[in-house]
């Protein structure tokens, strides 16, 4: 399993609400701080997880498993 965050917007920002990161610090190579309401140390400190989201006043950031198939060599 492969975990990804779900970053789920109040407003959609370029007519989207759901956008999909591979880690938190992926998020602010696409997004501004102000955009998300809060700087990666906070959802750092937060410790986000499936049963612990970070709820904010412009978006919310969860946890998803991916199941991938496994590659043969």
């Amino acid at each position: 399993m492969r975990k990804v965050y779900k970053v789920e917007f109040s407003e959609p920002i370029n007519g989207k609400s759901d956008y999909y990161f591979g880690s938190l610090s992926a998020i602010y190579d696409v997004f501004t701080p102000d955009q998300v309401g809060c700087k990666v140390s906070r959802l750092w400190n937060v410790g986000i997880t499936q049963e612990r989201p970070y709820d904010g006043k412009k978006c919310r950031i969860s946890v998803e498993e991916v199941t991938q198939k496994q590659r043969s060599k």
